[in-house]
Parts: C-alpha cells; sequence; structure tokens
C-alpha cells in the first residue's frame, strides 16, 4: 500500500517503524525528539512525503496490568522501546503537517487488537481495512503473479484447489510464494516439467496464515475506528423502534401512570 502511495503521488518515503529506528538515537531521551523532528523537516523540504509507520502497534501498545515483582528494563532498553516517539509524533505533527503541506502518515498493522484503539482514532485522521482476498481474487491472483514471473500453467493445473488453499493468506505470501517456486533454473524446465500443485502447497504453508479469531479482531477493530459498529446499531435501533415501536412504548408508559393513580 505504501509503495502503491508513493508511486502515484510521487514521494519520498520516511520510515520511522520500530524495526528501522532500532539502536538509533538512543544516547538520551532528547534524542528521540530529535531524530522525528529531523524527518519532519526534510519531509517539509522535500516533500510531497510520506513517513511510514510499520507495527503503530508498538508505538501505542494497549494498557495491560502489570504483574507483582515485574520491574521495567534497564536503560538500553527503555531508549529502544517504540513509545519513545509517540509524544514527538504528536508533537511534531501537529506543527509541521498543515493545509499547506504534503505530508502523509501512513501507519500499518497485522496486530491491531496489540494497540491501543482510542490512541489510534486520535493519531489517524482515517481507518482502512485491507481484507484478505477471496476465491475468485485468489484465483486471478495465483494467475497473475505466475505470469509476471515469466511462468505458465498447465490446462490439467487445478487453479481451484490451490485459490481455496490460500484463503485466509495475503497477497504478499501469495507473491511470496509464486517468487520461491519459478525460480530462474525452474522455469527453463517448464516445458519438460509442468507446475504441480505440490509445488506451491509447502511454500504457501510457511507464510502467516490468519485464523477465524485473528480475522475477529480485525472487524471489531475496523468498526470501532471507522465507527461502522455504532452507524450499523443506530440503523437498527430505527427499524425497531418506528411509528409502530413508538406507539407500543406510549401506551405501555400510559398505562403504568394509569395503574399508579
Amino acid at each position: 500500500m505504501v509503495q502503491a502511495v508513493q508511486h502515484e503521488t510521487k514521494s519520498i518515503v520516511f520510515d520511522l517503524s520500530p524495526a528501522a529506528i532500532q539502536d538509533r538515537y538512543v544516547g538520551a531521551k532528547s534524542d528521540s525528539d530529535k531524530m522525528v523532528a529531523m524527518v519532519f523537516k526534510a519531509a517539509k523540504a522535500y516533500q510531497p512525503a510520506v513517513i511510514y509507520l510499520d507495527e503503530v502497534d508498538k508505538i501505542w501498545p494497549a494498557k495491560k496490568k502489570k504483574g507483582k515483582g515485574k520491574k521495567g528494563g534497564g536503560k538500553s532498553s527503555q531508549m529502544n522501546n517504540p513509545q519513545r516517539i509517540k509524544k514527538a509524533l504528536t508533537k511534531w505533527r501537529q506543527k509541521w503537517i498543515t493545509d499547506d503541506t504534503r505530508i502523509t502518515i501512513i501507519g500499518c498493522s497485522n496486530e491491531v487488537h496489540e494497540g491501543s484503539k482510542k490512541d489510534f482514532k486520535k493519531f489517524f485522521d482515517r481507518a482502512i481495512y485491507f481484507p484478505f482476498p477471496d476465491y475468485t481474487t485468489c484465483c486471478r491472483m495465483w494467475k497473475v503473479f505466475i505470469e509476471l514471473k515469466k511462468g505458465w500453467l498447465p490446462a490439467d493445473f487445478p487453479l481451484n484447489t490451490l485459490a481455496h488453499m490460500s484463503v485466509g493468506y495475503s497477497a504478499g505470501s501469495i507473491k511470496k510464494t509464486v517468487e520461491f517456486v519459478l525460480t530462474p533454473f525452474r522455469k527453463e524446465k517448464l516445458v519438460e516439467r509442468p507446475l504441480k500443485l505440490s509445488e506451491f502447497i509447502g511454500p504457501l504453508s510457511q507464510c502467516a496464515n490468519t485464523g477465524e479469531e485473528m480475522l475477529e479482531n480485525y472487524t471489531t477493530f475496523t468498526d470501532f475506528a471507522t465507527g461502522d459498529l455504532k452507524r450499523r446499531n443506530e440503523i437498527k435501533a430505527a427499524r425497531e423502534g418506528g411509528p409502530e415501536g413508538g406507539d407500543d412504548k406510549g401506551k405501555k408508559k400510559g398505562g403504568k401512570k394509569k395503574k399508579g393513580k
């Protein structure tokens, strides 16, 4: 997604993800603020720019109860904590991102349930949920990715079976599997030895798969971030409490008042 935004907007990307800032500017607390400030200043100078934050659940983690006897880590671990840039991001975002600047902050997470929903909603202006590809999309992606790697599928290849097996995997996992299978050596042997389903099963199984529980977490977070759940409840309440429902409630209330007399 970030690469697509960068390509379409001709932007420069600054990566402030936890993995990218590991062991960087950890001498003092003020160093983290300086690092973020320099990124925003450079982003303004070379705008349009995208500031990328992967694993935002580590920058804004959900509050957890501390167990007894547990102590905080040493100074080194505290200075490397991704949360160290949280205040600086909020501070410099308010100063540098205005209607006159072309700076976009994009945050990503595949474990949104580990992050603070309130902090996400407060910092980011909008939330976009990218669902996993369905069966039809999986069929199309296998064909496209294989063609992009200069490969081809035989007429009797069970593509429908492969698509069913890949439901729950991301587009990146499918692409990674194709790249693993279609090596330069394997492509030279396609005429003699066409591709088989078994060649894709092993590499695909090594990729991360999203179970029903995690999918439910994503859906719950999306409902919260977008306000869809609240809107659905309001629509449901409006339908159930229509003219007829309202009259029934009024009669019940009126009946109670008469009984009191």
